[in-house]
């Protein structure tokens, strides 16, 4: 992974000469995944393209409120598709993105039944992951964030987990929602159980996951994949978990820079 602040101008989507535009987006040789310097949404998305051993490059905002125009939906990420024919092709949407990355990397199964399992599982995750960001995350008042954090364990959280948890025994409790090989679906929760964890106050749900062996079980079978293992030790994975456990310990202070 490299780091770059060059952002391509994705203002505008592209319409005419869909078929070209396609063919690169199912033969890709190279990826710029454009994201803020923090894990959250932008995870998932690192994750398959290291563990892919993808070409790609890890572009991050010099300065969002100029640039936020010049992305599709005025919000991050948004991923660059390369290949000798096109260049910068613009995918846009974090969910978007991961299913297509993960899809291109074989991370989604083995048939459409199991890939329309890992889509649910996958949306599930990034849903509480949206609501703790509109319920807790944002609040100014850090009394008050920490009154919603408990809110959202004892209520939204531990009904998920719960929930997660059922599915998971349901496959055997071997760490994996699908089978028995890593899937966009573990990805998925597990760097939103590492996002969760990382938030003022996460120390409050790490004891629910702790009650759930399935969970425990899925975290540490993906932590102890050679590839995600890898990618974690690295010194660019440890600057992110620092930047996002700064950021989100005051999400209204200057922005932290890699």
């Amino acid at each position: 992974m490299t780091i770059d602040t060059v952002t391509p101008d994705a203002t505008h989507l592209a319409y005419k000469n869909t078929e070209s535009l396609s063919t690169t987006f199912k033969n890709p040789t190279s990826f710029k995944l454009l994201y803020f310097p923090i894990h959250s949404n932008g995870a998932t998305s690192r994750e398959i393209l290291t563990i892919a051993q993808a070409e790609w490059k890890n572009l991050v905002p010099k300065d969002w409120e100029k640039e936020k125009e010049k992305t599709p939906f005025n919000v991050l990420p948004v991923l660059f598709v390369s290949s000798p024919t096109n260049k910068d092709v613009v995918l846009a949407e974090a969910g978007v993105i991961e299913q297509y990355l993960a899809n291109q990397f074989d991370l989604m199964g083995n048939n459409e039944y199991e890939m329309n399992l890992i889509k649910s599982f996958h949306s599930s995750a990034a849903s509480l992951h949206s609501l703790h960001a509109t319920t807790v995350a944002f609040i100014p008042d850090r009394e008050a964030r920490k009154k919603a954090m408990e809110a959202f364990r004892d209520g939204p959280f531990t009904q998920w987990v719960a929930i997660h948890d059922k599915h998971l025994k349901d496959n055997g409790s071997n760490g994996h929602y699908i089978g028995n090989k890593l899937t966009l679906a573990d990805i998925r929760t597990s760097n939103l159980i590492e996002h969760l964890l990382l938030q003022t106050g996460g120390e409050r749900l790490a004891g629910i996951i702790e009650m759930s062996s399935s969970l425990r079980r899925l975290r540490t079978e993906v932590a102890h994949d050679p590839r995600v293992e890898k990618w974690r030790s690295s010194r660019a994975y440890k600057t992110l978990t620092d930047a996002t456990g700064q950021y989100f310990s005051d999400p209204f202070a200057p922005a932290p820079k890699l």
